[in-house]
C-alpha cells in the first residue's frame, strides 16, 4: 500500500500539504476533444484528532463529459498504540473535453479543523481529433461505455460484496445495441450473476446512462484483488464487436483472529441439520441407509466446505452426492447445499454418526459462530429381532408371501393332434376363405360411395370467423389447461410414489413445451428461451435439466429431494407457458 501511495504522489502535479492533511491531483496531459481520460484526487488526513468538517468539493468540470466515477476510503494503522491512523480517499472520474482549446481545472477544496486546503488549478490544452481516427472517434462503438462499480470495496475473504454494471452514451439508440455479458473465469474470486435486468435509462449533462446487470463478488484471496473487466457484445454497422468495462481493485481483509481451529471458509449466516430421510425403515445390520447432512443459510455456498462424516468401525460409508439450491441475492448466496450419504452398519445396537465440527464468520457482527459437531444416534437391528417385533398379522402376510414363492405353478398339458397330410386340398376351407374375401370387398365399395356422397353436399360453417389474435389466445389458453393438467399428473404421481412415471410424465411435458415452442432440441430451446423469457429462465431450465438427469438415475428419491424438483418444475414451466 505504501509503494502504491508512493507511486501516485509522485504523478500529481499539484499538490497541497500542510501538516497533517495531504490534497493531491493528478497530472493532466494534452488531450483530444471525444478523448477519455482519467482524473484523480487524492486526499489523505493523518492523526486521530483531524476531523473532516466538508466533503470533499470537486472542481468545475461543465466543459467535460463525465463518463462515469469512482472512489475508494481506506484506513492505514501505522501504530494503534500511539494513535497513528490515515485516513485515504481516493476519487476517480472518467472525462472526455466538450470543446477545443485551453480548458482550466480548478481546484479541489476540503476542510479539516477549521482550515480550507486546495489544490492549485491548472490548464489543460485539448486539441481537435485526427481526421484518420474521426470515424473511428464518432463511431458508434466509441459513444458506448461500461462501468464496473462495486459497492464495498473493502471486505473479508468470502465475504460476498454487490457489482453494478453501467452503460454509458450520449445516442439513446445505442443501448439497444448491447446484447449478451461474458464474465470470466478467475480464481480469485468467485462471480455470480444477480440480476441481468435493465433499469430505466437516467440521463445526465447529455450522457445517458442504464444499468445491464448486477452481479455478486466472492473473492477467495486476500490482500489487492482485481477484478476483470466485463464485455458485452455490441452491434454496430451490421458487425458484432465487444466492449469491456474498467477492471476493478478490491482490498480483500484478512479474517480477524479468534478463529477456530476446525474453521475452513464459511463467511455468512448458516445452520446445519442431520436427519434421515427415510423414517419408516427400521436400520438393519449389513443393509444400506440413507441419512443427509444440510448446510442452509446465506453466505459464500457456492464454494462452502461442507464438514465431513467421521471414520468409524461401527460402518462404513460411500462417497455423497452433493446437491444445491441457491439463488444469488444482495447479501450473497440463499438456499442450501447438502450431501446425502449411503451408511452400511457393521453391528447391532445403538451406533452413533458423528460429522466434523463446523464454524463460520459472520462479517455482519464480526464474530465466529461455533456450531460444534452434528451426531446422529441409530438403533441397528438383527434380522431375527426384527422379525420377533413384527405382529402376528404382518408374520402371517410374511409366511403367505413366502409360500406362493416357493409353490409351483402347474404346466397346463396339451393333446396330441394328428397332422394331416399338406399335399391334400381342404375345399371347404378354400370356399370359405373366398367368400369372406368378397365381403370385405363389398363393404369396402359402399363405404367409398358413402364418402363420395358426403363429398358433394355443401357444408355450411357454423363456426364464426375470428382474428389471428382471437385463433392464439384460444391456442394460448389450450397451452395452459394441458399444463395445467400435466403439473397436476406430476403431483399425483409424486405423491404416490410412483417416479418411475414422474420422470416419463415429465419428459412428456417438456416435449410438448419444446414443440409449442418449435424448438427440436434443448439447445434451441434454450435459445428460444433466451430471447423470449431472459437469461435468467434459460439458465434455470439447463440447471434444472441436469438435477433431472441426475435424479432420474439415483439409486434411491428421497421425498423431500423429489418435493423440491416437483415444486421447482411448477415454478420454471409456469413462469416459460405465460
Amino acid at each position: 500500500m505504501k509503494q502504491q501511495l508512493s507511486y501516485i504522489l509522485f504523478i500529481f502535479s499539484a499538490v497541497f500539504t500542510y501538516g497533517q492533511v495531504t490534497l493531491a491531483i493528478s497530472d493532466v496531459k494534452d488531450q483530444r476533444v471525444n478523448q477519455r481520460f482519467t482524473l484523480t484526487i487524492l486526499l489523505e488526513i493523518s492523526g486521530e484528532n483531524m476531523e473532516q468538517q466538508t466533503p470533499l468539493q470537486m472542481p468545475d468540470l461543465s466543459k467535460f463529459d463525465i463518463i462515469g466515477t469512482a472512489s475508494d476510503r481506506n484506513t492505514i494503522v501505522l501504530d494503534a498504540k500511539k494513535g497513528d491512523v490515515i485516513n485515504q480517499l481516493v476519487y476517480q472520474c472518467v472525462l472526455s473535453p466538450k470543446q477545443v482549446g485551453k480548458v482550466k481545472i480548478g481546484s479541489a477544496l476540503v476542510t479539516v479543523n477549521g482550515k480550507i486546503y486546495k489544490t492549485e488549478p491548472f490548464d489543460i490544452n485539448v486539441r481537435d481529433s485526427d481526421r484518420s481516427n474521426s470515424v473511428a472517434d464518432n463511431s458508434d462503438r466509441n459513444n458506448m461505455y461500461l462501468n464496473l462499480e462495486v459497492q464495498d470495496k473493502v471486505v473479508y475473504k468470502n465475504e460476498p460484496t454487490i457489482a453494478i454494471l453501467r452503460a454509458y452514451s450520449r445516442n439513446y439508440d445505442n443501448f439497444r445495441k448491447l446484447g449478451k455479458l461474458h464474465f470470466p473465469y478467475q480464481q480469485n474470486a468467485n462471480i455470480k450473476p444477480v440480476s441481468f435486468a435493465k433499469s430505466d435509462i437516467e440521463s445526465n449533462a447529455g450522457m445517458a446512462s442504464q444499468v445491464i446487470g448486477v452481479f455478486i463478488i466472492f473473492p477467495s484471496e486476500t490482500g489487492n484483488v482485481e477484478i476483470n473487466p466485463i464485455s458485452a457484445s455490441f452491434a454496430n454497422s451490421s458487425k458484432d464487436n465487444r466492449i469491456s468495462s474498467n477492471k476493478v481493485q478490491l482490498n480483500v481483509k484478512k479474517l480477524p483472529v479468534g478463529m477456530p481451529g476446525h474453521f475452513k471458509n464459511a463467511v455468512g449466516q448458516f445452520t446445519v441439520d442431520l436427519f434421515n430421510p427415510i423414517t419408516d425403515i427400521i436400520p438393519e445390520i449389513e443393509k444400506p441407509l440413507h441419512i443427509i447432512l444440510k448446510v442452509a443459510g446465506s453466505g459464500n455456498l457456492g464454494s462452502l466446505h461442507l464438514p465431513k462424516i467421521l471414520n468409524s468401525s461401527d460402518y462404513v460409508f460411500f462417497p455423497p452426492k452433493i446437491t444445491s439450491q441457491t439463488i444469488a441475492k444482495k447479501n450473497g448466496l440463499s438456499g442450501f447445499v447438502s450431501a446425502e450419504y449411503i451408511i452400511v452398519p457393521k453391528k447391532s445396537g445403538p451406533i452413533s454418526i458423528k460429522f466434523e465440527d463446523f464454524s463460520y464468520f459472520d462479517p455482519e457482527t464480526k464474530k465466529y459462530s461455533d456450531l460444534g459437531s452434528k451426531e446422529l444416534l441409530i438403533n441397528v437391528k438383527t434380522p431375527a429381532q426384527i422379525a420377533e417385533e413384527k405382529s402376528t398379522l404382518e408374520k402371517v402376510n410374511d409366511y403367505t408371501n413366502t409360500v406362493l414363492e416357493t409353490v409351483n405353478t402347474p404346466v397346463l398339458q396339451t393333446q396330441n393332434f394328428k397332422v394331416k397330410d399338406k399335399n391334400k386340398i381342404d375345399w371347404k376351407i378354400v370356399i370359405g376363405n373366398l367368400a369372406l374375401l368378397m365381403t370385405f370387398i363389398s363393404l369396402f365399395l359402399i363405404v367409398l360411395k358413402r364418402r363420395e356422397k358426403r363429398k358433394l353436399k355443401p357444408q355450411l360453417i357454423s363456426s364464426p370467423i375470428t382474428t389471428i389474435a382471437d385463433t392464439e389466445e384460444v391456442i394460448r389458453k389450450n397451452l395452459n389447461n394441458h399444463f395445467e393438467e400435466s403439473i397436476e399428473y406430476l403431483k399425483i404421481l409424486k405423491d404416490n410414489k410412483d417416479f418411475t412415471n414422474f420422470f416419463s410424465a415429465y419428459t412428456e411435458l417438456n416435449r410438448e413445451t419444446k414443440e409449442s415452442y418449435y424448438a427440436n432440441t434443448d439447445s434451441d430451446f434454450r435459445t428460444i428461451l433466451e430471447q423470449t423469457k431472459g437469461q435468467q429462465i434459460s439458465e434455470q431450465y439447463r440447471t434444472l435439466s441436469e438435477r433431472i438427469q441426475i435424479e432420474k438415475f439415483a439409486p434411491l428419491h428421497s421425498e423431500e429431494q423429489m418435493n423440491d424438483l416437483y415444486n421447482s418444475i411448477h415454478i420454471l414451466y409456469s413462469e416459460i407457458s405465460k
